[in-house]
C-alpha cells in the first residue's frame, strides 16, 4: 500500500485556505485594474484597453477553469456562461484592441459589437436555464422575471431609451442593434433578480447577480451618454469591467458547489413586497418622469402608447401571477384539507390502537379502565367484573409456536363474544388473560355466564388440521362495592387465583376474606424475606432408621421459621409463599449448606447422610447441578452422603421440556454419587411411569399408606404396602416407609421386608445437637 509523503499533506492542508479566500483574492486584485482602466478612459486608447483584456481575459480564463473543477461544466448553462465570457475577452481584444486601437483594421471593429451583443445573448441564455432550473413550475419562474423585467423597462424607457430614439442618435438598423443590448440588459435584471428572491444567502448567486446588475448599469449610462452625444465616462467602464470581476469572483467562490441545487419561485413577504412596489412604483414613476420630461416640448403620440402598453402588459402578468398565487393558494388549501382528514383518520386509529388489543381488537386494559370508572360512578348497583385465564396456555405456545397460540387467543375472543349480549365489554389484559364487565350485575347473573364461558371453551379448537383442548379458571367479582377500577381489578385477580387454587377449570367468587389471605400472604412473603437475616431459619432433623438392627442410616433435614415474638409458622404454610415468591431459590441454598456442614462429623462417625428436600423451582434453576457439587466440594462431603428427594407431584406441574431437563440435572447429580429419594410415592398420578424414566435410588412410602391397627382399611393398606414394598426390591431401590408412630406398624414393615422407617416412634424432628445424642443411645436401638 503506497503511502502519502507528510510534505504533500502539508502542501494540500495549507492550499485550503487559498482556496477559501480565492475568490476575495480575485476581487482585490482586480480592483485596482478597474481604477486605472477608470481613470485612462478617454486618456490613451492604448493603454486603455490593456486593462480590459486583462480583466475579460482573466474572467473567462477563471470561469472556464473553475466551472471545470468544480463538475459544473456538466451543466450546459454554465458551458454557456463560460462561452459568453470568452466571447467577450475575444471581441475585445480582436474587435477594439487590435481591430481599431493597435492594427486599425477597417473590419474588425464591426466584429467587437456583433461579438458582444452574442456575448450578452449566450448570458441571457445560460440566466433563463438557471431560473429554470428549480424543481417548480418553470412557468412561474419566467413569468416573475417578466414582471420584475417590465418594472424596471418602463422607468427606463421614460428616462433612457425614448430619449435615445428621440434624439436620433442611431438611425435605420442601427437603432437596433443600439438598443438591443440595453433590453437585454432588462431581460438579465428580471432573471437575476429573480434568482436573488429564492437562493439570496448563496454568496456566489450574489456576486453573479451583482455583475449583471453592473452590466445593466454601464449600459444605461453609456446609453444616457450617448443620447447627451458624450462619450461613454469612467462610470460606465467601471461598471463593464465590474462585470468581469464580480462573475470570475462569484464562480472562484466556495458556495458555488451549491450550484446545481437552486430552488425554485416560493411564495414570500420579500416577493409580494416586489411585486406591489413594481405595480405601484414604476407606472407612477413613469407617468411623472414622462411629464417631467415632455415640460415645454412636443409629445410623441408613440410615447405614450408604448408606456400604456407596457402599463397593461404588467397588468397583465401581475394578474397571471395571482392567479397562480390563488390556485396555489387553492391546492394548498385542498392538501391541508386532505391532511387534516389523513390527520383525522390517523387520530383516529391511533386511539383505537391506543384502546383496543391488536391482536384480537378486544378493548385492552386501558379502555376496560375507563368503562368500570364510568360503570362505578353511574350505576346505582356495582358493576360485576369476570376475570378469565387459560389454564396451560404456555404449554400451546411452546409446544405448536407463537403463530398457534396467537390463533387460539383469537379463536378464544371470538367465542366469548358470540355469549355475549350486545354492549357489553369484553377486554384483553395481556397474554392469555381476559376480562368483561357486566353493568349492574348481580352474583347470579356473573356466576351463570361465567359458567357458560367456561362450558363453551372447553369445546375442541380446530387450528391448521390440529384440534386443540383448552380449560380457562374464572374469578367473579359481583355484588359488592368498590372504590376504583384498580380495587375492582385487584379482587377479581383474587378470585381467579383461588380458581387456579382450586385445580382451574373452576368458577371462584370473590369473598372479603379472600382479600384478607392475599394481605397475610404478602405480609408472610415481606417477613420470610428477611427471616434468614434475622436467623429465624433453623433445621431440624429426624433420623432414618434400619429396621433391623436400630441403626440410624440417615436424617432427614426439615426447614422450621421461629418467627421473634411470635409463634411458629408451619411449613405447609410458608413454604408455598417461598415457592410463589421466588423466595425458595436462596432459601433451599442455604439449607443445602448448612445441611452438608451439619451432616459431615455425622458422616465421619457413624455412616450418617443427610436427605435435603428440594423444590421444583430450585430444579429449573440451570446452575441447581453444579451449586449442588460446589456445596459437596466446598464442606469435603462424598456425594454418596447426599440424598435430594424430589415429589412426583412436582414433575406433574412443568411441561415435558422442562421435565426432560430436571432429569437430565437429577441425571447428572446421580453419575456423581448424590442418591434421589422419590418422595410421597403413590399419592401421585403417573408412579409407575416415573420410576421407569427418572434417576430415583429410594422410595419413601407416603404415610398414608403405612399400615395402622385397627383400622377399617387395614388389609387394603397392608396390600398396598407390601406391593410397593416388593416392587421396590425388584427395582433394586430402597424402601423408606415414613410416619411410624407404634412398635407394632414398625413390626409389620419389617415383615413385609421394608428395610428403613421414620416417624415419632424413634424420634421427633430434633436439632443438630440432639441427633449427636440419639446417635449414642442404647434405648434408640430396642426401640427399632
Amino acid at each position: 500500500m503506497s503511502r502519502v509523503s507528510p510534505a504533500v499533506i502539508v502542501s494540500a492542508r495549507s492550499r485550503r485556505p487559498l482556496e477559501r479566500r480565492g475568490w476575495l483574492l480575485y476581487l482585490l486584485a482586480g480592483a485596482p485594474l478597474v481604477a486605472a482602466a477608470a481613470f485612462l478612459t478617454g486618456r490613451s486608447p492604448a493603454l486603455e484597453v490593456l486593462p480590459w483584456v486583462l480583466l475579460q481575459g482573466a474572467a473567462a480564463l477563471t470561469v472556464l477553469v473553475t466551472v471545470h473543477r468544480r463538475g459544473l461544466h456538466r451543466l450546459w448553462p454554465w458551458r454557456l456562461l463560460g462561452a459568453g465570457a470568452l466571447l467577450a475577452w475575444l471581441a475585445t481584444t480582436l474587435g477594439w484592441g487590435v481591430g481599431q486601437v493597435w492594427l486599425h483594421v477597417p473590419f474588425l471593429p464591426s466584429l467587437y459589437d456583433l461579438g458582444t451583443l452574442v456575448a450578452y445573448v449566450l448570458s441571457l441564455v445560460a440566466l433563463t436555464a438557471l431560473s429554470l432550473r428549480g424543481s417548480g413550475a418553470r412557468g412561474t419562474a419566467l413569468l416573475d422575471a417578466a414582471v420584475i423585467t417590465l418594472g424596471v423597462a418602463m422607468p427606463m424607457w421614460v428616462f433612457a431609451i425614448e430619449p435615445a430614439v428621440d434624439g436620433g442618435v442611431r438611425t435605420g438598423a442601427g437603432v437596433l442593434l443600439f438598443l438591443a443590448r440595453p433590453v437585454i440588459d432588462l431581460f438579465i435584471v428580471g432573471l437575476v433578480v429573480r434568482l436573488a428572491l429564492d437562493n439570496g444567502r448563496a454568496p456566489w448567486l450574489a456576486l453573479l447577480c451583482a455583475s449583471y446588475l453592473a452590466l445593466f448599469v454601464a449600459d444605461t449610462l453609456y446609453l444616457l451618454d450617448q443620447t447627451a452625444d458624450r462619450a461613454y465616462g469612467p462610470l460606465s467602464v467601471v461598471g463593464w469591467l465590474g462585470w468581469a470581476v464580480l462573475v470570475g469572483g462569484a464562480v472562484l467562490h466556495p458556495s458555488v458547489a451549491t450550484a446545481p441545487r437552486l430552488r425554485a419561485p416560493e411564495a414570500g413577504r420579500a416577493r409580494a413586497a416586489l411585486f406591489l412596489g413594481v405595480a405601484l412604483l414604476s407606472p407612477l414613476v413613469s407617468v411623472l418622469g414622462q411629464t417631467f420630461l415632455d415640460l415645454g416640448t412636443a409629445r410623441s403620440p408613440h410615447d405614450e402608447i408604448i408606456l400604456i402598453a407596457l402599463t397593461v402588459l404588467l397588468a397583465v402578468l401581475l394578474a397571471a401571477r395571482l392567479g397562480i398565487v390563488a390556485r396555489l393558494a387553492e391546492e394548498r388549501a385542498c392538501e391541508l384539507s386532505a391532511s387534516l382528514r389523513r390527520q383525522e383518520a390517523l387520530q383516529r386509529s391511533l386511539s383505537h390502537s391506543a384502546l383496543h388489543d391488536p391482536l384480537t381488537g378486544l378493548a385492552n386494559r386501558t379502555l376496560l379502565g375507563q368503562i368500570l370508572q364510568q360503570a362505578i360512578a353511574s350505576r346505582s348497583a356495582p358493576p360485576a367484573l369476570l376475570m378469565l385465564d387459560l389454564d396451560a396456555f404456555k404449554d400451546v405456545n411452546d409446544t405448536f409456536g407463537h403463530p398457534v397460540g396467537d390463533d387460539l387467543l383469537t379463536a378464544v375472543a371470538a367465542r366469548v363474544r358470540a355469549l355475549l349480549p350486545e354492549g357489553l365489554l369484553l377486554a384483553r389484559l395481556g397474554g392469555d388473560e381476559f376480562a368483561l364487565v357486566l353493568p349492574e350485575g348481580t352474583v347470579d347473573d356473573a356466576l351463570a355466564m361465567a359458567r357458560r364461558i367456561l362450558v363453551a371453551l372447553r369445546e375442541p379448537y380446530r387450528l391448521d388440521g390440529r384440534e386443540l383442548h383448552l380449560t380457562t379458571s374464572i374469578g367473579v367479582l359481583a355484588g359488592l362495592s368498590v372504590a376504583s377500577p384498580a380495587e375492582a381489578l385487584r379482587d377479581a385477580d383474587l378470585a381467579l387465583y383461588a380458581a387456579k387454587n382450586a385445580g382451574k377449570n373452576q368458577v371462584a367468587l370473590f369473598t372479603p376474606e379472600l382479600r384478607e389471605a392475599r394481605l397475610e400472604r404478602t405480609r408472610l412473603t415481606t417477613d420470610l424475606r428477611r427471616a434468614r437475616e434475622r436467623g429465624e431459619l433453623t433445621l431440624v432433623y429426624q433420623p432414618v432408621v434400619d429396621l433391623a438392627s436400630g441403626d440410624i442410616r440417615k436424617v432427614e433435614a426439615l426447614l422450621r421459621w421461629n418467627p421473634a415474638g411470635r409463634r411458629p409458622v408451619p411449613p405447609d404454610v410458608f413454604i408455598p409463599v417461598a415457592e410463589e415468591s421466588g423466595l425458595i431459590v436462596p432459601i433451599g441454598r442455604w439449607v443445602l449448606e448448612q445441611a452438608c456442614a451439619d451432616v459431615r462429623h455425622w458422616h465421619e462417625r457413624h455412616g450418617v447422610s443427610v436427605t435435603v428436600n428440594v423444590s421444583g423451582r430450585q430444579l429449573r434453576e440451570e446452575d441447581f447441578g453444579d451449586v449442588v457439587l460446589d456445596v459437596l466440594a466446598r464442606y469435603g462431603l462424598p456425594a454418596r452422603a447426599l440424598v435430594l428427594e424430589v415429589t412426583e407431584s412436582m414433575l406433574l406441574a412443568t411441561t415435558p421440556a422442562e421435565t426432560a431437563r430436571i432429569v437430565g440435572t437429577l441425571t447428572r447429580l446421580r453419575e456423581h454419587g448424590v442418591r434421589i429419594a422419590l418422595d410421597d410415592f403413590g399419592t401421585g398420578y403417573s408412579s409407575l411411569s416415573y420410576l421407569r424414566t427418572l434417576p430415583v435410588d429410594i422410595l419413601k412410602i407416603d404415610k398414608s399408606f403405612t399400615p395402622v391397627s385397627g383400622n377399617a382399611d387395614h388389609d387394603r393398606m397392608h396390600a398396598f404396602t407390601r406391593a410397593i414394598v416388593e416392587l421396590s426390591a425388584v427395582l433394586g431401590l430402597t424402601t423408606i416407609a415414613e410416619g411410624v408412630e407404634s412398635p407394632e406398624q414398625a413390626a409389620l414393615l419389617q415383615q413385609m421386608g421394608c428395610p428403613q422407617a421414620q416417624g415419632y416412634l424413634f424420634s421427633p424432628p430434633v436439632g443438630a445437637p440432639q441427633i449427636d445424642g440419639l446417635l449414642h443411645s442404647i434405648p434408640w436401638r430396642q426401640a427399632a
